[in-house]
């Protein structure tokens, strides 16, 4: 049995709502023209416990940190976080 695999192009929406979270993954919907940003739509959705999801934190940064230490990636000093979810807001599809 093989476990299937997809290609997510962003996040969008993250929530925590009691003991549950919500983190929804989304793809290009259409590719578009030069001039033209890109809308995206929700592809599916991570459910997990409030638990799992600091696992998940956890985890992410332990890997970061590992590429940061073989100098893949390089840690931005003093930049303001970028975030675009005010600029496009994904389409759900369900």
């Amino acid at each position: 049995m093989s476990t299937p695999e997809r290609f997510i192009d962003g996040i969008g929406n993250l929530a925590v709502q009691g003991a549950v979270a919500r983190v929804e993954l989304t793809v290009i919907e259409k590719l578009p023209a030069q001039s033209e940003a890109p809308t995206y739509e929700v592809a599916e959705r991570l459910v997990m416990s409030v638990d799992t999801m600091l696992r998940l934190y956890q985890g992410l940064g332990e890997v970061v940190g590992q590429m940061e230490g073989k100098g893949l990636i390089k840690k931005r000093e003093n930049e303001p976080v970028k975030s675009d979810k005010v600029a496009r807001q994904p389409n759900s599809v369900n």
